[in-house]
């Protein structure tokens, strides 16, 4: 027996620690981490909507500031989905490694580590763009008058203080929950990419074992209960690794569904805002 590691799973726990959203050791500092990037965020959103007290309401600027605010909403209800089903994603990550660990064959070892090395790819891309995102907070103590101006026409916010004295402590506040919220959605799209090319690997693996069923019909002759057997041993192996994967993939869908037809339908909405502009 061999045991196959899911390493590749495991390399994004180090971006899921960070935001409190790795499913194991649920310590207290974890969750007092947890609720302040949630506080951060939703923060942001709340000053956001502060301008609607100040600032005269026309058809372009509400449309101008829901269209940021519905984008920072949709990464906090990823946030808050991923927060809630923890223990979905460690039922998923344990029932994967057992299957991956049972696995004999060194064809379907291949399939597996091909798709590690696959999520690995999709990994080292969603890092870069989380390290894109930060940027802007290196930048702050270079802006100059003309950038702040066009920071604050592009998102508008009221904190109802003096802007210009504390503007780098708002541009603080505003990158920083712009950042965590960029890399929360890239890094729980990534880990949801992961699982799933996961998940594609075992079927890849069932129809494998299919093929090899049918290549022990076509090449003997079916004359006596051995070969027979042989032949129902696969297909039964087959079907079972096929019924997993399905099961992996609705148990996923059911606990996700909720968040992700509002996450779908913030989207829509703010696509189309921002089109609309």
């Amino acid at each position: 027996m061999t045991s196959i590691n899911t390493q590749y799973l495991y390399m994004h726990r180090i971006s899921l620690i960070t935001f409190g959203l790795w499913p194991y050791h649920r310590t207290m500092f974890v969750k007092l981490q947890s609720f302040l990037f949630s506080l951060l965020t939703i923060s942001i959103i709340i000053f956001q909507l502060t301008t609607f007290l100040t600032t005269e309401c026309t058809i372009n600027f509400i449309i101008k500031v829901f269209s940021r605010t519905l984008f920072l909403l949709l990464c906090v209800i990823q946030y808050s989905s991923f927060w809630i089903n923890r223990h979905v994603m460690k039922r998923l990550l344990e029932n994967l490694q057992y299957i991956c660990s049972k696995l004999n064959d060194e064809n379907e070892i291949a399939i597996i580590k091909k798709c590690g090395q696959s999520a690995k790819y999709v990994l080292a891309m969603g890092s870069v763009s989380i390290s894109i995102s930060a940027l802007p907070l290196l930048r702050i103590s270079f802006l100059t008058n003309k950038s702040k101006l066009h920071l604050k026409m592009l998102i508008m916010t009221e904190y109802f203080v003096d802007q210009e004295k504390n503007m780098y402590f708002i541009l603080l506040h505003l990158y920083s929950a712009v950042c965590i919220a960029v890399a929360t959605l890239v890094g729980t799209a990534i880990l949801m990419t992961g699982y799933f090319i996961h998940f594609c690997g075992l079927f890849d693996i069932a129809s494998y074992r299919l093929e090899q069923a049918m290549r022990i019909n076509s090449n003997y002759e079916i004359t006596n209960r051995r070969n027979k057997n042989k032949i129902y041993k696969k297909i039964s192996h087959a079907v079972d690794i096929h019924r997993t994967a399905i099961e992996f993939v609705e148990f996923f869908r059911y606990n996700f569904k909720v968040a992700f037809s509002f996450i779908l339908a913030i989207m829509v909405i703010c696509l189309s805002l921002n089109m609309f502009q």
